[in-house]
């Protein structure tokens, strides 16, 4: 028996890295297919440590991304028929479940974006499955769901502690940093993002008395950060601990903004997108949202330092992964294994419309 899982983003490798090392121990065999994009490659093999098939390529403009989904599913399919494969999943994979649907085997498809309509429809009408969290207000058949984040895959404290060994790396000390993540407007989700807009807030900071650690997506940007930050070479092997043990994180990027509440950290997210998946952790006050203006990410700074909201997110965050939020990875392995062995028991608490 086998799962083929096929991975085009970053977060997605922490996404299956658990339950991939579940799975395997009953057994069952992992064929990956990787799209490469930027350091992608590099991550899947430091932290998955498994062969893998490269398909495609991550690109820039949308005439270029349709032509590219195309030649993926072209490919992924030549590929499936070749081989002997019995359960097809990934986050958001459209050409793998398009794949699937064609072949008849079934796509376990996870999830939490349904505001990309476009992307959402091409999964929710070929999918067998699409997992989603409770959150996200999605309805039908084929939707399952679960109390929680996808980042709780590997951020939930059965798979993550942080590391304090990673101060001393960079010559931090804990609450006394900022970390700031830049990603690149070549992601569909963020065209017309302005890139190195958070630039101008470094001069702030650093007057505030705070270092500043920077993740950054396009390295060709390099030069207006490189003055006044630390600027991580990824992959970075322990990113998380340094998002946990910061004053509070800026981003571009949403799965970061998400990934640095649930370690404890208030986050100011300032991409621009409207996500329902955000809404709870901003319902919490962990989770601020504004448009990359200095004033306005200025102000949100005040207010996350003045009210020492590093402590009270950490205090919410802890509650809720103590009372509310299941183990992502135990939800991945439950629906899996029952595509896998055809044992519905093991992922009926998750369907909302019952057969």
């Amino acid at each position: 028996m086998n799962v083929v899982i096929f991975i085009d983003h970053y977060p997605h490798v922490n996404f299956f890295k658990n339950a991939i090392q579940e799975i395997t121990a009953k057994g069952i065999d992992i064929i990956l297919i990787v799209q490469p994009r930027g350091n992608l490659t590099k991550l899947v093999e430091y932290e998955l440590k498994l062969p893998y098939i490269s398909i495609g390529h991550h690109q820039p403009s949308i005439i270029k991304k349709a032509l590219n989904l195309l030649g993926n599913e072209i490919n992924i399919f030549k590929y499936l028929v070749r081989n002997d494969c019995d359960v097809m999943t990934g986050v958001g994979s459209i050409e793998l479940t398009h794949s699937a649907f064609v072949l008849r085997k079934p796509s376990i498809i996870f999830g939490d974006d349904i505001e990309y309509r476009l992307a959402y429809y091409l999964l929710k009408y070929f999918a067998t499955n699409i997992v989603l969290p409770s959150c996200v207000p999605a309805k039908g058949r084929n939707i399952f769901k679960y109390k929680g984040f996808k980042e709780l895959a590997y951020l939930h404290p059965n798979h993550f502690t942080p590391k304090e060994d990673v101060l001393r790396e960079y010559n931090l000390k804990s609450n006394n940093y900022v970390f700031i993540r830049e990603v690149s407007s070549s992601s569909v989700n963020y065209r017309g993002l302005k890139e190195g807009s958070l630039a101008s807030l470094c001069p702030e900071i650093i007057k505030m008395g705070l270092d500043i650690v920077l993740s950054l997506e396009n390295t060709q940007l390099k030069n207006l950060f490189e003055k006044y930050c630390i600027i991580l070479k990824e992959p970075v092997s322990d990113i998380h601990s340094l998002m946990s043990y910061a004053a509070f994180t800026i981003t571009s990027g949403d799965s970061i903004a998400r990934e640095s509440c649930l370690l404890g950290t208030p986050a100011i997210y300032t991409g621009g997108r409207r996500m329902s998946i955000n809404v709870e952790l901003q319902k919490k006050g962990c989770l601020f949202q504004c448009k990359p203006n200095r004033e306005q990410i200025l102000s949100k700074i005040t207010l996350i330092l003045g009210n020492n909201l590093k402590d009270r997110t950490k205090q919410v965050i802890d509650g809720a992964i103590r009372y509310e939020w299941e183990d992502t990875t135990q939800v991945i392995v439950n629906c899996l294994l029952a595509a896998i062995y055809k044992d519905n028991s093991l992922s009926e608490k998750y369907r909302i419309v019952k057969q």
